[in-house]
């Protein structure tokens, strides 16, 4: 085994993983603090102490873990992991955070029983099960097991969560769970991407089963459900699947909604949005954006921006999309109004894209999960400002970003927005600079000598110059 070097999550879970920049896990908690899925910080918020749990799939553990510290000794966790080393790692985790209440089963599930050969890639998060003798990757006999069966063995009462995450194996899974599944009505999060392939068919897998799919809106930690033919944005990894049962109990506890977030009949506002909401003038920019610190530099200048068709429908817009971030109103509500949000933004920057359409499309779109939308409008935005070397503050907008939204642009605003989008752009065009390698140098060097730089940002230029052996520039 190759050394070991023990990682902290931003929950305090330990991560006992390889010593090695060159691989993805350890790079990406050296550099992120987390992993980079926005669903592992939504289990984190909606699972509860005492919950059962099973992680099909575990690799290092960085989901099993974090859940681990989640539902407490109270709950329990079964792990499956079928590499040898994987595990081993999996396991020194386990022992480090004093976790009891993780099972780990050192065994891959499938449709059927038996064995089977389990390539061995130079990436731990890609092993998969092959046909014998057709993997171009070195390969391990690993024990297969079904769910069913397993079941049985194991008396589970009461699953609540399953992750699964098996590099192309689901249906062999859900094949070997078909009694599991109709007996128990855990909340499932499903991998869909699989390499280059994209598996959308286990949308109807899961709905042969019962269980209709939803996807995360990561700026609001609900779940929707999936319209495929809409929902077609290239970060999309995973889905969620439940029974109906279960999808009731998520939308009164406000974490699922299944409304449509369309117009009313007079086209004014999203339905599912009392009509009172702009009456009372709560959620107004000049409640909301003036207050902060980019605001209150540009509030006397928005104020005097002509009023017009176009003005309007941008104040309405930038007000749906404060609605959608008061947590205090219910959950089919600010969906509704973060939809209508993204969606009036997405227009006005298609018709007219300045500066500040650019900028609230892309905050907007990265919250309801069109992540290619708002990189799109990010790199739109970037380019423009530093062609014209001028930006554009003729009307009132969201910071490209949540972190910019308290940090002072002192007398440098130009330059506080196009960090802002630059940084973002660097969060979001890639699940991590791990993939993007070298070519990510030149930005990273620009954000972080811009002022402006988080901390991920300067950890990012740092792991980039140690894995590439780069010297400072």
């Amino acid at each position: 085994m190759p050394s070991a070097v023990t990682l902290s999550m931003v929950d305090g879970t330990k991560v006992v993983v390889p010593d090695s920049l060159d691989m993805i896990t350890p790079y990406v908690l050296r550099e992120q603090q987390d992993w980079f899925e926005d669903e592992i910080k939504f289990l984190r918020r909606l699972l509860e102490p005492g919950q059962n749990i099973i992680d099909i799939g575990a690799n290092h553990g960085v989901y099993a873990l974090s859940i681990a510290n989640k539902v407490g000794s109270s709950g329990h966790v079964w792990a499956f992991e079928p590499a040898a080393s994987t595990a081993e790692f999996l396991h020194q985790s386990i022992v480090a955070n004093g976790f009891e209440h993780v099972t780990l089963e050192r065994c891959a599930l499938s449709g059927k029983e038996g064995t089977a050969q389990l390539s061995m890639h130079s990436h731990s998060e890609l092993n998969a099960l092959v046909p014998d003798e057709q993997s171009a990757q070195p390969t391990e006999t690993v024990r297969l097991v079904t769910l069913d069966g397993y079941a049985e063995e194991s008396g589970w009462q009461d699953i609540d969560f399953i992750k699964i995450d098996a590099e192309g194996e689901e249906v062999n899974i859900l094949e070997g769970g078909k009694e599991f599944f109709a007996r128990q009505s855990p909340l499932v999060q499903y991998e869909i991407k699989d390499g280059k392939h994209v598996h959308l068919d286990l949308v109807q897998a899961f709905s042969d089963l019962g269980y209709e799919s939803y996807r995360l809106v990561p700026g609001l930690d609900l779940l929707i459900p999936i319209r495929i033919e809409k929902e077609a944005d290239r970060f999309l990894l995973n889905l969620f699947a439940c029974k109906s049962d279960r999808a009731a109990k998520l939308a009164s506890d406000g974490w699922l909604v299944n409304e449509d977030p369309g117009l009313d009949p007079s086209g004014e506002l999203p339905r599912g949005i009392s009509g009172d909401v702009f009456d009372e003038h709560a959620f107004d920019w000049r409640v909301t954006l003036a207050t902060l610190p980019y605001g209150q530099q540009l509030a006397a200048l928005w104020e005097r921006a002509v009023v017009g068709e176009e003005t309007e429908a941008v104040e309405q817009a930038l007000a749906l999309y404060a609605l959608s971030r008061d947590a205090s109103r219910p959950a089919t509500e600010r969906f509704c109004a973060l939809a209508c949000s993204f969606r009036r933004l997405k227009s006005l920057a298609e018709a007219s894209p300045t500066h500040p359409q650019l900028a609230s499309l892309a905050r907007a779109a990265r919250d309801y999960g069109a992540r290619a939308v708002a990189i799109d409008a990010l790199a739109q935005l970037c380019s423009s400002i530093v062609q014209n070397r001028r930006v554009d503050w003729d009307v009132p907008f969201l910071a490209p970003g949540e972190r910019f939204d308290s940090l002072d642009p002192g007398e440098a605003l130009g330059d506080w927005l196009l960090m802002a989008a630059a940084e973002e752009l660097e969060l979001l065009q890639s699940y991590s600079s791990f993939y993007i390698g070298v070519s990510a140098k030149g930005s990273l060097e620009q954000i972080c000598g811009g002022g402006f730089a988080g901390p991920e940002m300067r950890r990012r230029l740092s792991l980039l110059r140690q894995r590439f052996n780069l010297p400072e520039s």
